[in-house]
């Protein structure tokens, strides 16, 4: 299959029928079997995966922390440069002539019921406790960690994550 300009289509193989109707099988499976290797090797040898995961966490951490703030700006700058130039707001996502499949408000409202429910799902609880623990007030010592006056410097940090940088993200790769 070779790929003309201009490129208008991606033909992806979607079941059509069956449990995966919808889904592009390959990738539904592979996804599966990856996460539940995952699972069972942490239920399985859980020190060892605490290790692994844990050295893994800290590499990450170490090398990209400087990417993810500076990707976390382009986005930002981005919103901004897309949002300031008025030629982007009359670009067309699709065939000359295609009518959009979602209004704005409904786009909006499935940006905002995405981002915020994965974080919902996934941050609800385990942030507010991470930075009830230890966040940068604890660290420059005006609040000690794990005590009842931390609770708001916890929670102040966890809502400065799901702020501006954030949404940023989420519609860049909702475009």
């Amino acid at each position: 299959m070779s790929i003309k300009p201009p490129l208008t289509e991606l033909p992806i193989r979607i079941a059509e029928s069956g449990f995966y109707k919808g889904f592009t099988k390959d990738v539904t499976i592979t996804a599966k079997l990856c996460v539940g290797a995952l699972i069972i090797w942490a239920v399985a040898f859980p020190d060892q995966a605490g290790r692994v995961l844990g050295a893994l966490n800290s590499f990450i951490l170490a090398s990209f922390n400087y990417w993810y703030i500076y990707a976390m700006a382009f986005f930002v700058i981005l919103c901004f440069a897309l949002a300031l130039w008025p030629a982007a707001g009359r670009l067309k996502l699709g065939q000359p002539g295609d009518e959009p499949e979602f209004s704005n408000f409904s786009w909006f409202s499935m940006m905002f019921g995405a981002g915020i429910g994965i974080g919902m799902l996934t941050f609800a609880t385990a942030e507010p406790m991470y930075h009830w623990a230890s966040n940068p007030d604890t660290i420059r010592g005006l609040t000690e960690g794990s005590s009842a006056d931390n609770v708001r410097s916890a929670y102040v940090w966890s809502f400065t994550h799901w702020g501006l940088a954030a949404w940023a993200a989420y519609a860049i790769v909702g475009l």
